[in-house]
């Protein structure tokens, strides 16, 4: 203890280097005779002596940093206790510490505790950053109402000519260069003062960021608030110079100072510029190496590899040994002398931004709703790929990725989860253009009998192919689509395939990108929905467009063919004719335009609304004469056969009789020539329905019960009196055959000799067949309710 008094007071400077062993002896003989401190006066006298002691020994070294670094008039003004020295006569006498005597003194505070050596280095940091906060602390806005008075006759400056203050948010980089003047003061000041285990530029630099970030956000936000600060060139411009900067320091600490960072995943070092702790950041910017001396090295090549893996396993053993050293050093008392790995600076000054980012947000988005309005009036394909779809979406998605690359480059936290919630709104104002290039809709009503629309709605209201319906009235939507418009219709469908599979990836794209906290938040799902939808109301638009083709078709068959009367069988009818003309061509078109998936769900749809559509148009004719029925029969055949054939056609090339070139979407199937099962199964069932009807009005009258029973099973007394209709039977002759059917004499009389019309009758199919799609097409939705949930589920398990 004598010794160590003794040391501390040589002159003109203590003996720092001695200090510390002696230090380091009296705490390890305090410590043999802890038990007796409390018990005898005398340890407990030696042992507040021995910290009076260390003491004067840590104020006197923080003295000698303080003039060194200061001077010695502010290094006095400095210790808060003394008063203003204004008289330099009164400083002349005290000396100046050199360098060596400094760097001895760091050997003490490692001595004085690991406690010590931290509030030190705070200390010094906060004293060389005074200046710092005087020069640069984001001042209150002056008031409008002091400057509202001319204070003289003088020319008034124009705000742009006037010097903005250091502070303002565009002057952000004179932060950073009277920074970087600091360092290289305190190098020049301090030369091989500071251990290289101390880190402590690496601890001026991270106390510097943290103040910066405290004045960003006053300068965006509270009454100290820049109005630039809305200003999106200014804030982004802000925000890139100090990520830049926060690289920029962390490549000069690891050249310069040797400064050991964390590997990556060693740490969870948040931050707006990038999770990565490689001092260059983000993977789109060059990476480099420092070798031993301090050159640069790419980082790609065998030397960059070579001094990265060596860098790597220093870092790992300095993590596996730092604990033990620093809990040994704990023990002894004594601070840690080994180098521990710090954390990354990336994002220490930069998150100030993450809260204020919306200006930049609403200019991402303004971007992008000046291509939506394009959109809406560019029909402009794109065929390169396997589908054609409209350039406006992949313009959309290219300029998304582009605003991806150019928001991680400055932040993946709260900005850029608000950047990926403008996205979902984007992506649906686009379903809605895409929805608003198909035609219009127009509603139809049915007076007197059936209309085509009617039958559309009846024959595939279970496939929901119009979202759109009114349902009320008797009216249906229905829409027409002008000739060689269908090929725009089938872009839309191309379009919102391709939309939904790049939805998906981008989902994921960003769910892997952005912080961990929105990770959970991050869901494309409804925008999939949103273009699964247009898709499926194009589908209905395609079904609908060529059923209203063969609607004359269908109205010449009522009206142009007295079927009565008919009584030569032929080839197939004018009508059956002009059906082929349409519908193999149009079918062809989408085939080639569409994905494969949706042309059949197309051909389901249009084959079981176009039967329906038939068969109650063949139930609007007032009579059928036997030959009629057999040249009905025989149309019904090309029909059924046409139909057959639709999932498996290939378009034919302009001006020529052959078959071009399967789509690339079909070419694994090209050789395929036979419909799929269910299809047909599904044709052959609904013109078995048409064939049966017709058969019967051909039986003759004597046989009629009989064949009703074998090739109508189950057939009711409504289905007997429709076929006795069309034969165009009278109403006693009707009344017996119902009384053959099993209906009582009095029940078969009164129910054909009520005024039965085909009119009636088809009403009366109407409502029944409207009541059974009602439930098919609740139960479709609850199965495609349930199939959309595991459909989810199973994502989510993979997530």
């Amino acid at each position: 203890v004598e010794q160590l008094r003794l040391a501390s007071l040589l002159k003109p400077f203590p003996d720092y280097k001695a200090a510390s062993h002696l230090v380091d002896a009296t705490r390890l003989l305090l410590k043999h005779f802890d038990a007796y401190q409390t018990k005898v006066e005398q340890m407990k006298l030696l042992g507040l002596k021995v910290k009076g002691l260390q003491q004067e020994l840590y104020k006197g070294l923080v003295r000698g940093f303080r003039i060194v670094g200061f001077g010695v008039t502010k290094a006095l003004e400095l210790e808060g206790s003394a008063p203003v020295v204004t008289d330099d006569s009164l400083t002349d006498g005290i000396p100046t510490p050199t360098p060596p005597i400094l760097a001895d003194g760091t050997l003490l505070m490692d001595a004085l505790g690991q406690e010590t050596r931290d509030n030190f280095l705070e200390s010094l940091c906060e004293d060389h950053l005074q200046p710092y906060v005087l020069l640069f602390l984001p001042q209150p806005p002056p008031s409008s109402k002091a400057s509202s008075k001319p204070h003289s006759f003088k020319a008034v400056v124009p705000e742009s000519e006037v010097e903005k203050p250091p502070y303002a948010l565009d002057q952000v980089d004179r932060r950073f260069a009277w920074f970087r003047r600091v360092i290289r003061e305190m190098e020049d000041i301090f030369p091989s003062v500071f251990p290289q285990y101390w880190n402590f530029y690496y601890t001026l630099t991270n106390y510097f960021l943290e103040k910066t970030k405290d004045h960003l956000i006053m300068l965006l936000s509270g009454p100290t608030r820049d109005k630039e600060s809305d200003n999106a060139t200014i804030l982004l411009k802000a925000l890139q110079k100090t990520i830049l900067f926060e690289k920029e320091m962390m490549a000069v600490l690891q050249r310069d100072f040797s400064t050991v960072f964390l590997v990556e995943g060693s740490s969870n070092s948040g931050g707006s510029g990038s999770n990565n702790n490689n001092k260059n950041g983000n993977k789109g910017d060059e990476v480099l190496e420092f070798d031993e001396a301090g050159t640069a090295v790419a980082a790609n090549s065998a030397q960059g590899i070579r001094i990265k893996y060596e860098r790597q396993k220093k870092q790992q053993e300095l993590l596996m040994k730092g604990d033990k050293i620093a809990a040994a050093a704990l023990d002894e008392g004594r601070a840690s002398a080994e180098q521990v790995p710090v954390e990354s600076l990336l994002g220490k000054a930069s998150t100030a931004f993450d809260g204020y980012m919306g200006p930049y947000i609403a200019l991402e988005e303004q971007a992008m709703d000046e291509q939506l309005v394009e959109s809406v009036s560019d029909t402009t394909v794109d065929s390169r790929g396997e589908l054609p779809v409209f350039t406006s979406s992949t313009g959309l998605f290219v300029y998304i990725k582009g605003s991806i690359t150019r928001c991680t480059a400055m932040t993946k936290g709260k900005a850029f989860f608000l950047l990926f919630t403008a996205f979902q709104d984007s992506l649906n104002k686009y379903a809605q253009v895409l929805s608003g290039k198909l035609p219009q809709a127009s509603i139809t009503s049915s007076v007197g009998g059936l209309s085509i629309s009617s039958a559309l709605q009846v024959g595939v209201k279970a496939a929901e192919i119009s979202r759109s319906s009114s349902g009320g009235g008797g009216g249906a939507t229905s829409y027409r689509i002008p000739a060689g418009d269908e090929v725009n219709v089938c872009h839309v469908i191309s379009t919102c395939e391709y939309c939904v599979d790049t939805v998906e990836a981008l989902e994921d794209l960003i769910r892997d990108t952005v912080d961990a906290e929105y990770k959970e938040k991050v869901d494309m799902m409804p925008q999939q929905e949103a273009f699964h939808d247009v898709t499926a109301k194009s589908i209905g638009v395609l079904v609908s467009g060529l059923m209203n083709r063969t609607d004359s078709a269908l109205k010449a068959m009522a009206t142009m063919i007295n079927w009565a009367t008919f009584d030569m069988v032929g080839e197939e009818s004018t009508y059956v004719r002009a059906i082929h003309s349409e519908v193999p061509t149009f079918v062809a078109t989408c085939r080639a335009l569409i994905p494969p998936s949706y042309f059949r769900s197309f051909c389901d749809k249009f084959a079981l609304g176009f039967s329906t559509s038939y068969y109650e148009s063949i139930l609007r004719l007032k009579r059928i004469s036997e030959p009629g029925t057999q040249q009905l029969l025989l149309d019904v055949y090309n029909i059924k056969a046409m139909l057959l054939k639709l999932p498996v056609i290939e378009a034919k090339t302009p001006g020529s009789s052959s078959t071009a070139a399967a789509p690339k979407h079909h070419q694994a199937k090209k050789s395929t020539t036979i419909a799929p099962a269910m299809y047909t199964k599904m044709v052959t069932k609904q013109f078995k329905r048409i064939e049966t009807l017709l058969k019967l009005v051909g039986t003759p009258q004597e046989l009629l019960i009989e064949v009703f029973k074998v090739q109508w099973p189950g057939g009711s007394a409504l289905d007997l009196q429709t076929v006795m209709s069309l034969k165009g039977m009278k109403r006693t002759e009707m009344a017996g055959m119902l009384e053959k059917l099993g209906l009582d004499p009095q029940t078969a009389m009164r129910g054909a000799t009520v005024n039965v019309t085909s009119g009636t009758i088809v009403a009366e199919h109407m409502d029944h067949l409207r009541a059974q799609s009602s439930d098919v097409a609740a139960k479709v939705n609850s199965d495609l309710s349930q199939m959309r949930l595991k459909v989810d589920s199973f994502r989510n398990a993979f997530r």
